[in-house]
């Protein structure tokens, strides 16, 4: 009976330890740069391909060991791999989990790259 008592204690300790979170947004279009907007005519064709950028920060004891993530980095990743300024059809998520000594807090950021300058 005792057994089974610190068993359960430590199942329960370590599920309230590990935890986990994420959240997610749906864009039409998102960018952090200049886009020229007033006579903006998208042409699918012209679409750089689908991207994915990432900002991280890893914590040790809630301790974080780099600086806060940004939105706006992970746009930046993002965009920069294909020479883009705009995010089409994209998603935003805000992610975060922790294994009881250690975590992350993320942005992610991804969609269809385009130029708005071509």
């Amino acid at each position: 009976m005792k057994q089974k008592l610190i068993l359960l204690s430590t199942v329960i300790i370590l599920i309230v330890l590990c935890n986990g979170c994420t959240m997610r947004s749906d864009f039409t279009a998102i960018s952090d740069k200049n886009v020229n907007i007033s006579n903006l005519k998208i042409d699918k064709k012209k679409i750089l391909g689908h991207v994915t950028g990432e900002d991280c920060q890893p914590f040790l004891l809630g301790i974080p060991l780099s600086g806060p993530p940004l939105l706006k980095e992970a746009l930046d990743k993002a965009l920069k791999q294909n020479n883009a300024n705009l995010l089409l059809d994209a998603v935003v998520k805000d992610s975060s989990f922790s294994i009881i000594l250690f975590g992350q807090h993320c942005w992610t950021a991804e969609g269809d790259a385009y130029d708005t300058y071509q």
